[in-house]
């Protein structure tokens, strides 16, 4: 159960993350940074829905939306629109790294972030694609649908390949061990806990989930995301999260890529990451 409050909560908790960074790339005539971003992921989905539909508007972005994924429509919207943001998931980025060439034949000039989400971006395909281009920063984040959305993210100063970034404004974290213990060193690896305004009400219908996934105690009310992670050190000093295993069960979906006359049939999983 998804609540307006939730919503709300997390797009000026995102809108507030990524001030410092957009601030950077402001023009000194404009007041605010704004940008045309892809709508391309679909909007029953938390991470377009929060992130793509509501943060955007909000700042005054323009968002381009297109009907379906086809890589000739992308392509030629960001060479037609001057799309600066591209909000993808990983299997997409996998595509679009496997074929340069193609990619080669639009202008991408205006592009200056590739956001991902949905599922972990391994570090080897964020520096493939980073080598092919270099002027694009690479983000990602991590959330689900019962954080509503975004938990983590990398900014656009503090980039760490691998890395679900730094907790965003508002979320606070534990991580606990298979014994109930809490986790306070580095590199530790136990299930993330996470508080704040954008976690959800709980599970229409289901007071058993509910119960075993909203946990109250002294320090407040948490939510087991089920997520086994670890917390790393960057060279900037600031703490990222890492995500090494899925505690729970994985509801698995298959995405049908077509490009030109060749289809690939590739997997995602449930969670933003």
């Amino acid at each position: 159960m998804i609540s307006h409050h939730n919503v709300i909560s997390n797009v000026l908790q995102i809108c507030t993350f990524d001030k410092p960074f957009r601030d950077t790339l402001r023009d000194p005539s404009q007041k605010n940074y704004l940008e045309n971003v892809l709508g391309l992921l679909p909007m029953s989905h938390i991470y377009a829905l929060v992130v793509m539909c509501h943060c955007g508007p909000y700042r005054g972005d323009g968002t381009i939306v297109l009907p379906k994924f086809d890589m000739q429509l992308l392509l030629s919207s960001v060479q037609n629109y001057k799309i600066n943001s591209l909000y993808l998931v990983p299997p997409i980025i996998i595509l679009m790294a496997k074929n340069k060439p193609v990619l080669d034949k639009f202008d991408l000039s205006s592009v200056r972030i590739l956001f991902t989400g949905a599922a972990p971006l391994g570090k080897e395909t964020a520096d493939e694609f980073a080598a092919q281009y270099p002027r694009w920063l690479i983000r990602q984040g991590y959330g689900l649908t019962e954080t509503s959305t975004v938990v983590s993210s990398t900014s656009g100063l503090d980039i760490w390949f691998g890395s679900s970034g730094s907790l965003i404004p508002g979320i606070e974290a534990r991580i606990v061990d298979t014994d109930g213990r809490e986790v306070t060193a580095y590199d530790t690896p136990g299930e993330m806990w996470v508080k704040g305004p954008a976690v959800t009400l709980g599970y229409l219908h289901n007071d058993k989930a509910t119960r075993e996934t909203y946990v109250t105690d002294s320090m407040g009310r948490w939510l087991r995301t089920g997520d086994e992670v670890v917390v790393r050190k960057a060279p900037s000093g600031n703490e990222h999260f890492f995500v090494v295993d899925r505690i729970k069960e994985l509801i698995k979906v298959k995405v049908r890529l077509q490009l030109d006359s060749q289809e690939e049939c590739l997997t995602g999983a449930r969670g933003y990451k």
